[in-house]
């Protein structure tokens, strides 16, 4: 019986396993730039409601603090993806978030998100 030699065939192992560990650690950074993205635009809305409410109710208010925070927390490729809306709802201002946060590596689909911040308005005492 004639034997064939095996020379080499612990490199092909090597490489497939390599291979399958980068795949696995690619999408564990993947999971967790996703997480750290959602909760960034958790942080803006609940600042920017918070913003627009201390001030008594300002649109304004709100919207820049939403674009301060996402601008700080969400640089690169994820500052684009921070468009909050701003709105009074009776005593209280809201500030939401919904879109797509786009993945780390172009193999990770976009994920879908929707974040609401409420905060009541404080009303300006009398002088």
């Amino acid at each position: 019986m004639r034997r064939f030699p095996e020379t080499g065939s612990a490199v092909v192992t090597g490489v497939i396993g390599i291979v399958l560990l980068l795949v696995v650690f690619i999408g564990a950074l993947s999971v967790v730039v996703d997480e750290y993205a959602k909760g960034a635009l958790r942080t803006a809305v609940d600042e920017a409601a918070q913003a627009g409410a201390t001030a008594g109710g300002s649109v304004t208010s709100c919207e820049t603090k939403a674009r301060q925070v996402g601008d700080n927390l969400l640089p690169g490729q994820f500052a684009g993806a921070v468009i909050v809306d701003c709105r009074v709802e009776g005593d209280e201002m809201v500030a939401s978030f919904a879109g797509t946060v786009h993945g780390f590596s172009p193999p990770v689909p976009p994920v879908r998100i929707s974040v609401t911040g409420f905060s009541v308005i404080e009303e300006v005492p009398a002088q």
